[in-house]
Order: C-alpha cells, then structure tokens, then sequence
C-alpha cells in the first residue's frame, strides 16, 4: 500500500477532489473529506499506467473553472425553460463529438466536464475512435445539434489548455475549428455499428 501511494499523481488527486465537490455542490468538510478518501481509493485501487503530468496553467485553470460554472447555471436555466415549455414531449439527442486530446486524464477530465451541466452527459468514450457521444438535452433540429457538439468542442479546448500538453494546447484550437460544424458531426456511426473493413 505505501509503494502504491507513493505513485499516485497529485495533480490527478487534486482534479478528482474538485470534481467530486463540483458533484456534489458543496464544499462542506464532511464532503471534503469523503473527497479525498474516494479519490485515494481509486488512484490505489486502480492505478493508471505511468504517464507525465504537465504542470497546470493556473491562470487557464480558473478560465476553465469560471466556463464551467457560467455553463452550469445557463444550462440548468435552458433545462428549466426546455421542461416548463414542453413537459413530457422535451426532446434530446447523441451527438457524436471528436476527441481533441490522446491523453486518458485529458479525455476524463473533459468528459467530466460536460457532464456537470443538467443538460449534457457523456453517455459512451469511444478509445479507439476518438469519439466522445454526449446525451444532449433539447436538441431539435439540426442547428440545435451542431450547437450542442461544437460547444462540446469549445470546453475541450478549454480542458487541453488547463491540463493538457503544450503541444496539445498549441495546436487545439486550430484543431477545433476544422471539426466545428457545417460537417457531420463524427465518422457517421453508432455506439452499436461495427467498425467498417477496408477494401
């Protein structure tokens, strides 16, 4: 247990801490400290291959804290005006959006991320295919779709800023803006649908 500890990654623990308190809305010490021990618990008990943290932008760090809370308290007002207008015809959609990162703690930290919000939840990661399907809340039409995957898009650039690689944060931005929309959203495939053989 001492050896296992002594690998755990600190910048790691401190991300899951803040995402179990942004879970449960409150910062009180008993939440705090139920914090630390199941984040412990899960960095000992399943530990991640050996990879290199880069050190946290702090100053992109509070952007992205600051994005999420803003998102937070529109969605939960998008979510209530979707519920009071429509009652049980509210309408949703899986929208399948690229990943922007090969990082593991990248891609959890974003998908963490965008299921915060009422109205959005990472239902499936797809590894292999680079592809994050997120459960949208009153999706429509297809303009309410593409707004749906590209602000997916947005708060992952803003992931990669905070947490990523400077290699990844250079070039994310330019990345995003060639998968905005205007194209399909990803490879046109389903959770479900077999891969494609090459001919």
């Amino acid at each position: 247990m001492i050896l296992r500890l002594s690998t755990v990654s600190v910048p790691l623990f401190v991300w899951l801490v803040v995402v179990w308190i942004l879970l449960w809305g409150s910062a009180a010490p008993g939440t705090v400290v139920a914090g630390v021990v199941v984040s412990l618990g899960v960095l000992v008990l399943f530990p991640l291959p050996a990879v290199h943290f880069p050190v946290l932008r702090p100053v992109r760090l509070v952007r992205l804290i600051g994005y999420v809370v803003v998102d937070l308290v529109s969605s939960a007002l998008r979510t209530a005006v979707e519920v009071i207008r429509y009652g049980p015809r509210v309408r949703a959609a899986v929208v399948a959006v690229p990943t922007l990162s090969d990082l593991d703690h990248v891609i959890a930290a974003a998908a963490g991320a965008i299921s915060l919000t009422p109205d959005t939840f990472v239902i499936q990661i797809d590894r292999a295919g680079g592809i994050l399907y997120v459960y949208s809340l009153g999706v429509r039409t297809r303009e309410q779709a593409d707004r749906a995957h590209d602000q997916a898009l947005a708060l992952q650039v803003r992931v990669v800023r905070a947490i990523g690689t400077a290699d990844e944060a250079d070039r994310v931005a330019e990345r995003a803006d060639r998968l905005r929309r205007g194209r399909p959203v990803s490879p046109e495939k389903s959770p479900e649908a077999p891969p494609e053989e090459e001919s």
